[in-house]
């Protein structure tokens, strides 16, 4: 479906098939020059329905805006770019998109689980599993990077790029202070809280998290434009419900954790989680992974914090109350 938000702004809902999110808000604004915000999985459904909204428009393509290293919003843009495209990203988030197009990010974010208390799969790499490499990009972008400051002139929008690090290390939103316009990615969702998880060059993602939120918070505000689920009303409104989720599941974790030793992966699951399943052991495994990364993340915060001490035993970090 696509549909008119403002003049020369679309929304084309986007499937993402077998995956919990379902779908994804890609946002074109037309003019002179279009941009696509953010592309969906590399598949071929996610394809039909970008191609699908560009022939509605009348458009033969775009430049592309990408918010963050998730395969569901650049796991597309090699096959939906076309050779004049100028694909834009921050520089972090760009750097690791690249990264990740080879087998070694993602052998190294597989060790990094398994030294925070994932379990060694027995069918090769827990990162087989992952919906995010399966759906990757399979070559590398020559990105025009972005940083705050720098403004993107489209169909008569002014686009700030904003930094909002903590659901990815280079998270980045697009903001118009005149329309008062917040492209936000995955920063704010309203359905659902973003998965804040551990990841490479990222040891505090939650604090880097709540960082972001204050910065946006201060911002002027009045139609925020999100990548998954239905529209935020009242931004400001949903960063402090989402503060406060994070801070009754920081109080979870340390009621958890008591005085023994646990690992990521023992704390994730004795966590409440809205997944229709019977106990932990039925969770299907793509979602143990983020479930875990989730619990690591309040961990490692705490730890931070100087509220949970953490020790390394053969390699695998264990954590306990003070």
């Amino acid at each position: 479906m696509l549909t008119k938000i403002a003049d020369n702004l679309y929304k084309k809902v986007v499937p993402l098939p077998n995956n919990p999110l379902r779908e994804i808000n890609a946002y074109i604004i037309t003019g002179e020059r279009n941009l696509l915000i953010d592309t969906g999985f590399n598949r071929p459904e996610c394809e039909e329905a970008l191609r699908d909204a560009f022939r509605e428009l009348g458009i033969d393509g775009a430049d592309l805006f990408i918010t963050h290293l998730h395969s569901d919003h650049c796991g597309l843009a090699g096959k939906i770019a076309s050779e004049n495209s100028i694909i834009y990203s921050g520089e972090t988030d760009g750097e690791l998109i690249n990264f990740e197009a080879g087998n070694l990010y993602w052998r190294m974010l597989d060790d990094l689980f398994i030294k925070y208390g994932f379990p060694k799969a027995d069918f090769g790499r827990n990162t087989d599993i992952h919906p995010g490499r399966k759906y990757c990009h399979k070559e590398r972008f020559d990105f025009t990077y972005v940083a705050e400051g720098d403004v993107l002139k489209y169909g008569g929008y002014n686009l700030k790029p904003v930094l909002t690090p903590g659901h990815t290390p280079g998270h980045m939103c697009l903001y118009d202070e005149g329309k008062k316009i917040l492209f936000c990615g995955d920063l704010i969702l309203g359905t659902i809280t973003p998965n804040i998880c551990i990841e490479l060059s990222m040891e505090n993602p939650l604090k880097e998290y709540l960082n972001s939120l204050k910065k946006v918070e201060e911002l002027d505000v009045k139609l925020l434009l999100t990548a998954h689920g239905t529209p935020v009303e009242n931004m400001y409104l949903r960063i402090n419900e989402l503060y406060k989720h994070h801070k009754d599941r920081l109080a979870e974790v340390k009621g958890i954790l008591g005085d023994q030793w646990k690992t990521g992966y023992t704390v994730a699951g004795d966590m409440t989680w809205e997944i229709d399943c019977k106990n932990w052991d039925d969770f299907p495994a793509p979602q143990k992974w983020f479930a875990t990364g989730e619990a690591i993340a309040h961990l490692q915060y705490l730890y931070f914090a100087g509220e949970i001490l953490r020790e390394e035993k053969d390699g695998i970090y264990y954590y306990k109350n003070r």
